[in-house]
């Protein structure tokens, strides 16, 4: 329920990825506070935007804003994701 196997998953691949490419564990990873999903969580409604919508979720969470974007949304978010990585930044 909640989706927390697919959290503890993402968050192992977080630190796996860290130690690969920093040598040494992801630093407070015993702060880190996995949240679950509710009944107001947006949710891809195709099999191909899982990407995208784990970047938003990053970028909303990380801003301590709430999750207010949807499907609908996902364009124009593709697009701030793309303009981000040309700029070498967060999304912005």
């Amino acid at each position: 329920g909640g989706g927390m196997t697919y959290l503890r998953g993402l968050f192992q691949y977080l630190k796996d990825e860290h130690k690969a490419k920093k040598g040494c564990p992801l630093p407070d990873e015993d702060k880190w506070e996995l949240v679950t999903c509710t009944e107001d969580t947006p949710f891809q409604q195709n099999g191909y935007d899982c990407g995208v919508f784990t970047c938003m979720y990053s970028d909303f969470l990380s801003k301590d804003c709430p999750l207010k974007f949807s499907q609908h949304h996902i364009t124009q978010c593709r697009q701030r994701i793309a303009l981000s990585i040309m700029n070498g930044s967060a999304i912005e």
